[in-house]
């Protein structure tokens, strides 16, 4: 049997016109379809895509576009092209482009979302509810929006039962504005995100994430096939791991964490009701040592968000207070129940009651994230194949530069500190000319550990 040439499948592309009167018309664009962009993110619930097709029929003047219109796309992967691995339901967006290619086509480039996004672009809501955040977070994504949320690598929020108004806000604005309170036991954030393999929303945490395995631990990702070892099975593996292209995203600006606040900050709040002011130094190695105490880091590996041993002046530049940050809360409000901004009291050492200051643990988390971010390009054959999705970790191999190393030892060849085990953030799936492209951006908060496998 001949060996497929293209890497993707596209089994069915039918625009579903809605503007036509008692029963949908289906349009089969499946060949009209030039390039496929699919972006998800781990910030944002819902998938979004860009088509490019070539318009021949009359799409936009027969056919009476007005942009509402849906469009069904399912797709397969290089391996099996004829079995669905994603399904998906969009809504046009806009037409962003429109080029002429001779006097019958055009060639038409289309922003679409998923269908809750038009929904919330409609409503708006208030509305109270009294139960965790995580649950309200889902009770408002199926009642408002009819879209289910599943947890996934998730940590439950620590803040409790809270008694919430929602003050007039559309769905997506209220899910992620509760999203952003709610944080695990670490200060660590709550994600609540779409997938291209579920018509779910995925809610996971960070702690969630950090803690789950490498989903490549016996085939590193690697950015040079010179690196020794690759035997001719691995050859053939070669679309799963090699990386084709490699980008650093504001490489090492560690001067950002500190004009943000996030390595020493100093958080005060004032209680409108009882006039008490109290406040806290919070520093950046706290945190992270939080993530050890935890294993969320592993005791083997190095962190690579800050410099640990940086002295400013004979003093450790953790313990400056680079901000100060001062806040206006309210408690008790509602009595028996917390409102959404009363900080939440834990069990420290000895047992007692402390104030946690998660709302300041989790910006300052959010932060850092942003620190050690790469962009790198692969063949998308391992991504749809093991339907891998934001928030899995993957395990990355980078040359060093020191081209004087003992090119016979394989772990002297590895620059350890840009290599190491990443969180996916975001992915954009380019499907074009038979070839399958996937755009990672990639973030990590630790070096490889001493045990990695090349």
């Amino acid at each position: 049997m001949a060996q497929n040439q293209s890497q993707f499948g596209i089994l069915e592309a039918s625009i579903i016109l809605s503007s036509v009167k008692n029963e949908d018309k289906v349009v089969d664009v499946r060949g009209n379809i030039v390039e496929v962009n699919l972006f998800e993110n781990l910030y944002k619930p819902y998938v979004d895509s860009t088509i490019v097709l070539i318009d021949d029929f009359g799409l936009k003047n027969s056919l009476n576009i007005q942009g509402t219109e849906r469009l069904k796309l399912v797709l397969g992967d290089a391996e099996n092209p004829e079995e669905p691995v994603v399904v998906k339901y969009f809504f046009f967006s806009k037409i962003n482009d429109t080029q002429k290619m001779n006097e019958r086509a055009e060639l038409l480039s289309i922003s679409l979302v998923e269908e809750h996004v038009y929904i919330d672009a409609i409503k708006q809501f208030s509305k109270s509810y009294t139960d965790e955040l995580e649950n309200i977070i889902t009770s408002i994504a199926d009642n408002e929006l009819g879209k289910t949320v599943v947890k996934s690598l998730f940590e439950p929020s620590v803040q409790g039962p809270r008694k919430i108004i929602v003050p007039y806000l559309s769905p997506l604005e209220a899910i992620q504005w509760l999203r952003d309170r709610a944080t695990t036991r670490t200060g660590s954030p709550i994600f609540l995100s779409g997938s291209l393999y579920t018509n779910s929303l995925v809610m996971s945490s960070l702690d969630g994430l950090l803690r789950e395995d490498v989903i490549n631990d016996k085939l590193p990702l690697r950015y040079s096939s010179a690196i020794s070892g690759v035997d001719a099975d691995q050859d053939q593996l070669r679309p799963y791991y090699e990386i084709m292209s490699f980008k650093e995203v504001d490489a090492e600006n560690s001067l950002a964490l500190y004009e943000n606040g996030a390595i020493g900050s100093f958080y005060a709040s004032i209680d409108a009701g009882t006039g008490v002011l109290s406040g806290d130094h919070i520093s950046i190695r706290d945190i992270l040592d939080e993530f050890y105490t935890n294993k969320l880091i592993s005791a083997d590996t190095n962190q690579s968000v800050f410099d640990p041993s940086l002295e400013i002046d004979g003093k450790l530049s953790d313990e400056y207070n680079s901000l100060h940050i001062h806040q206006v809360v309210s408690s008790n409000t509602y009595n028996q129940f917390k409102s959404y901004h009363d900080e939440t009291s834990l069990l420290g050492e000895n047992n007692s009651l402390i104030e946690s200051r998660l709302k300041a643990k989790n910006k300052i988390i959010r932060t850092f994230l942003k620190k050690n971010i790469i962009d790198i390009g692969m063949n998308g054959s391992l991504f749809f194949k093991g339907k891998i999705s934001v928030g899995r970790k993957l395990r990355l191999l980078f040359l060093n530069s020191n081209v004087q190393g003992d090119l016979k030892d394989t772990n002297d060849q590895i620059d350890k500190r840009k290599s190491g085990d990443y969180i996916i953030l975001a992915t954009n799936h380019r499907l074009a000319d038979e070839k399958h492209t996937t755009i990672l951006r990639l973030t990590k908060l630790g070096e490889l550990p001493k045990d990695f496998r090349v």
